[in-house]
């Protein structure tokens, strides 16, 4: 462990206490809050409150933005492009005052990720919005709906849902999900726009876009060449392993891309590190991505996506592109995932088992049929215009800040 991981570890041991959490979450709701917008994420600069916090950046608003994250790179790269952040390792004290006083906290995954677990700092959001984007639409069941498949009583499994379900406000993007999302978080205020990250797919790239999207040039120069270029997305699965994890299909990909004009790139999910990645990388029309990169300014340049059951499936279902998906009903996987049933019963995807994938492969960038099909899918699951998710999200945070300082500003004298 590195002097910096283990002050950041020490930092969150003090952290930990129960009674001073208790106590900050009652400071927390009385003290007269500033006009500040905290954002959260991974370890990474990615997803959905990345590009939310850019663009509330980019435009004229009354209030103060911060980029909060323990991890040293991330600030010192949004730092050096003069972009506001706070290590919140660095000056305990000043996180303190700074999570105790904003109006509003916006997350992308579970609270409990971003703020490493930590009991005071997330009882110091306790008198703030807090409001989840998540990351895509899921076809896992999540947080407070895994409750029937695990123990509580284990506090590392508890503590996650603790936290998640002090969240105000949730996205959903189409009516079809607001009891999913509702029931995932114990919240009953939804917020309809889309994804923030799913812009970038439909616009120019802009400069900060590429922050957290740094890859070798190998890649560039592999994507631009005259092959098809076909991204493979293996999800978060919990310690179970699907196809996409094996050897088998990583040798099936290497042979077809040195067969055919196709170069595969295989970027893992950011809960997973990918074990002998730099011998595949060195595969001929084969690279490897890894797992935290942002790989959504790069989507709109792939000719399909390759997936068991990752989320982002959906979101590329905008680029009008092809989607495959392993073929999981007939196996024994998770007891609870993946639930197609969470999604409209669409014929969206081409769906292959690890004897037809070669022939799902070729139909998928030769012989696709699906593309009006997708085209409704995607108009089902998002039902605003997905180019202004952003817009339609700062407008409703913009409307929580005046809110609050309308509220701290009322009081009763009696008398």
């Amino acid at each position: 462990m590195s002097a910096d991981a283990s002050s950041v570890q020490a930092t969150l041991a003090t952290l930990n206490d129960q009674a001073m959490a208790i106590e900050f979450a009652s400071i927390s709701q009385r003290v007269r809050k500033r006009r500040l917008v905290l954002y959260f994420g991974r370890e990474t600069f990615s997803d959905n409150t990345k590009y939310l916090y850019l663009s509330d950046l980019a435009r004229e608003r009354n209030y103060e933005v911060i980029w909060c994250s323990f991890s040293s790179q991330v600030i010192n790269s949004l730092t050096a492009r003069g972009l506001p952040c706070l290590d919140l390792a660095q000056n305990i004290d000043r996180t303190i005052d700074l999570l105790l006083h904003a109006s509003v906290a916006v997350f992308s995954v579970n609270a409990n990720e971003s703020l490493r677990g930590a009991y005071a700092l997330n009882a110091c959001l306790a008198g703030a919005k807090k409001v989840q984007l998540w990351h895509g639409i899921s076809v896992k069941h999540l947080v407070l709906e895994l409750i029937p498949h695990l123990t509580l009583r284990n506090s590392e499994i508890r503590r996650p849902f603790y936290m998640a379900s002090q969240t105000d406000y949730v996205l959903s993007t189409a009516s079809f999900f607001d009891r999913y999302w509702s029931g995932v978080f114990g919240c009953r205020n939804l917020v309809r726009a889309g994804f923030p990250r799913n812009e970038v797919l439909l616009r120019p790239i802009k400069p900060f876009d590429t922050i957290g999207c740094e890859y070798d040039m190998d890649l560039d120069m592999a994507m631009n060449a005259r092959r098809k270029n076909v991204l493979v997305l293996p999800t978060w699965q919990r310690g179970q392993e699907t196809y996409l994890m094996t050897p088998r299909f990583l040798s099936t990909l290497t042979a077809i891309a040195q067969r055919e004009s196709i170069n595969f790139v295989l970027k893992m999910h950011p809960m997973y590190k990918l074990v002998g990645a730099d011998t595949i990388r060195q595969g001929e029309g084969f690279t490897f991505i890894d797992a935290g990169v942002d790989v959504y300014p790069l989507l709109h340049r792939f000719d399909a996506l390759v997936t068991d059951y990752s989320s982002i499936m959906f979101d590329f279902l905008l680029t009008g592109k092809p989607v495959m998906t392993l073929d999981l009903s007939n196996q024994q996987h998770q007891n609870f995932e993946p639930d197609f049933s969470l999604v409209p019963d669409l014929p969206y995807r081409h769906v292959f088992t690890p004897d037809t994938f070669i022939e799902q492969l070729g139909k998928a960038l030769y012989r696709d049929e699906l593309g009006p099909q997708r085209q409704i899918m995607a108009s089902t699951i998002f039902e605003t215009d997905p180019t202004q998710a952003s817009s339609q999200l700062l407008s409703f945070i913009d409307r929580l800040v005046d809110d609050r300082e309308i509220s701290d500003g009322e009081f009763t004298v009696h008398g």
